[in-house]
């Protein structure tokens, strides 16, 4: 690898710090805007991951898991992400029936908030990867290659689902297409 291609990484790699680093600022405190940078012999990066969310964060999502997510943050959900009754009730194990028998200001199980969380998780990482979250909904209602010409949304009703759409997120994050 050229001096040349390691200074454009490296600029690039900035840029989209710039960018995570203010996006992180509504998520964390001014301590912990600290982006996590790997620095080697080959190139300087930094992790997504690392930037988006903080322990505090991270303690906050944790919380409200435990403490359950009101059924209106579902509906709610339903709407911003354009989900049906049917694949809301799949990504959180629940039967339709169980889910349209809640109330409005009934509260999920840990479980059911946990995979309501790391949903919501999902599509702001899809949004900030597509640049927009109508292409990143569009793509997951989409028939891709690499999850055998089925939707993505499919593969929500299990967690292995949620990290092999976040592995393929990562990859077009980064240019990889395989």
């Amino acid at each position: 690898m050229t001096i040349w291609t390691k200074i454009h990484k490296f600029v690039s790699n900035v840029g989209r710090m710039k960018r995570n680093i203010k996006k992180q600022a509504q998520y964390t405190s001014k301590e912990d805007t600290q982006p996590f940078v790997v620095n080697d012999n080959e190139s300087v990066y930094y992790s997504p991951a690392a930037v988006t969310f903080s322990p505090r964060s991270a303690h906050h999502l944790i919380q409200q898991s435990r403490h359950g997510l009101p059924v209106f943050k579902i509906e709610s959900y339903m709407n911003k992400y354009g989900l049906t009754l049917k694949e809301i009730a799949a990504i959180l194990n629940l039967s339709e029936r169980t889910l349209q028998r809640y109330d409005s200001s009934d509260v999920l199980s840990k479980e059911s908030s946990d995979r309501a969380l790391h949903l919501q998780r999902l599509y702001e990482r899809g949004e900030d990867v597509f640049g927009s979250l109508d292409k990143f909904k569009r793509w997951m209602k989409s028939p891709i290659l690499a999850f055998n010409n089925n939707n993505p949304i499919t593969y929500l009703d299990t967690i292995f689902g949620f990290e092999l759409i976040e592995q393929e997120l990562g990859r077009i994050e980064y240019g990889i297409f395989a």
